[in-house]
């Protein structure tokens, strides 16, 4: 019998360990720290779409989807920088020679502050949103965590969802 609760204790005690090994690797992790000590808070500031018109896809983002171009002087004509809240940016524009070839997956994230209300607004500019893979029309998702989603594209194919994110 002694020796049966001698094991439980040591395989406890090792699980204590094991436990409290994982948790300090994780809050490591959570601090961005690499294994040689530096450490670094990485945040995420942009993301660039190259387009094969710019002034549809300025119209389109910007009177559509109702984005602010940030007007940066400096940029090259048919380029420009919207606005996404705090620092985040979304950088269009015409660039010579890169091919444009939109995922049928991969796309980025918006958050409007009135979802249906912005999905109205869609539906009478002519826009038709639904779910990746088969964009039945107006079709709309419940996520398990509850946001409601759905997907638009672009004038050049590159897929966005609306969702109504807290």
């Amino acid at each position: 019998m002694f020796g049966y609760s001698v094991k439980i204790t040591l395989s406890i005690s090792l699980l204590i360990i094991l436990i409290f090994s994982l948790n300090t690797k994780l809050n490591e992790s959570n601090n961005n720290i690499v294994d040689d000590g530096f450490q670094s808070n990485i945040k995420f500031q942009h993301v660039t779409l190259v387009v094969s018109n710019f002034k549809e896809s300025k119209k389109f983002y910007t009177e559509i989807l109702k984005l602010k171009d940030k007007k940066i002087p400096w940029l090259p004509e048919n380029q420009m920088f919207i606005s996404l809240g705090g620092n985040l940016e979304l950088h269009v524009g015409e660039v010579e020679g890169v091919k444009i070839n939109p995922s049928t997956f991969n796309h980025f994230a918006i958050t409007p502050s009135n979802f249906e209300g912005f999905l109205n607004h869609l539906k009478q500019h002519g826009l038709v949103y639904g779910l990746l893979g088969s964009f039945k029309e107006y079709e709309i998702q419940t996520r398990p965590d509850g946001v409601r989603q759905t997907f638009l594209k672009d004038p050049d194919g590159y897929i966005i969802e609306i969702n109504n994110y807290p």
